[in-house]
């Protein structure tokens, strides 16, 4: 009979864990047409609906191991059914894989861990690259986790944003001491560098976070000038946007950015606690989010990864979480 009621609490509480978020929040408000809309938050692997077998779960109970929980989420990405995520915290890089219904963590190569794994990418292969911006080096790693190579550079001096080109050639590494960005070939061939220090075109102050489209145009938060910056493959400049202030549209200073199937920009502003949506002339389209733990609120928002169909992954940092959105199909 004890066996029988401990088995029914266990399954009370597993609803009770995995229950989801019904709270509907939208972007813009009422009566502008909604955007945007909230989708739910995670912290743990749980959260998220990875579950554990039976017998891994009484495993856990006797052995006391807990669920697998993000501490400080830097860098995001989505790809197919995998989020990966780099924890500056626990020095870690997480896949979230629901179709594998498994967890696989990063910890660095077989002989060097992680001192502060800032970003992961991975490529169309599923090759996973990981930035150290105090190891100034990038880790490889093959798809299901094992560690393959690392690159590194007299250039590479504190990296932190990446990038995969469309045509899965280039891997491009954001610089925030030499304020460029390098770009290599996948196995780590060194091919060119774009930028140097300054406030002018195609130059840069402190970058942080890069995102490349579907036509290998490059987007960079050029945090320190508080402007993005949008290139072509090569490094070219097209336009940019932005500039200090406290008033929307302006910056202080922007990190995570990425771009939606429309060409949209998404850009966090970690002291604003916002995500603001450009167009692609720099135009203000729409900011969500504010200062708080609740639902679609933030604290020291980071990375951002956009799916190919329009979920939005966004690491809330001090809320030691990851929300996701979903942008709305609406007419102009």
């Amino acid at each position: 009979m004890k066996t029988t009621l401990y088995i029914l609490l266990l399954l009370i509480a597993s609803v009770n864990l995995n229950a989801k978020d019904t709270e509907r929040l939208y972007w813009p408000q009422e009566p502008d047409k909604a955007r945007l809309e909230y989708l739910s938050s995670f912290k743990t692997a749980t959260d998220i609906g990875i579950k554990k077998g039976f017998f891994a779960k009484l495993s856990d109970f006797v052995l006391g191991e807990e669920d697998i929980t993000i501490s400080f989420p830097f860098g995001i990405h989505v790809s197919g059914n995998r989020l990966y995520i780099s924890d500056v915290d626990k020095k870690q890089v997480y896949i979230f894989d629901t179709e594998e219904n498994e967890v696989l963590t990063l910890e660095g190569s077989s002989n060097q861990a992680f001192a502060y794994p800032v970003d992961v990418i991975s490529d169309k292969e599923g090759k996973i690259y990981v930035s150290d911006s105090i190891r100034a080096k990038i880790y490889v790693f093959e798809k299901d986790g094992d560690f393959d190579y690392i690159i590194e550079n007299i250039r590479i001096k504190r990296p932190v944003g990446l990038a995969v080109s469309p045509d899965n050639k280039r891997l491009y590494i954001v610089d925030a001491v030499s304020s460029q960005v390098h770009v290599t070939s996948l196995d780590g061939k060194f091919l060119f560098s774009i930028g140097r220090f300054g406030n002018r075109e195609a130059e840069f102050n402190r970058p942080t976070y890069i995102d490349v489209d579907k036509d290998g145009k490059i987007y960079i938060t050029d945090s320190m000038n508080h402007r993005v910056q949008i290139l072509d493959k090569d490094g070219k400049y097209i336009n940019s946007f932005g500039h200090i202030g406290r008033q929307i549209g302006s910056f202080t200073s922007p990190r995570g950015i990425s771009v939606d199937s429309s060409g949209n920009i998404y850009v966090s502003d970690t002291l604003y606690n916002a995500i603001q949506v450009f167009n692609q002339k720099g135009e203000l389209l729409m900011v969500f989010g504010s200062y708080g733990s609740r639902s679609g609120e933030f604290n020291m928002p980071i990375g951002i990864s956009i799916s190919k169909n329009d979920k939005i992954y966004i690491s809330d940092t001090k809320n030691k979480r990851v929300q996701m959105f979903k942008r709305l199909n609406v007419s102009k």
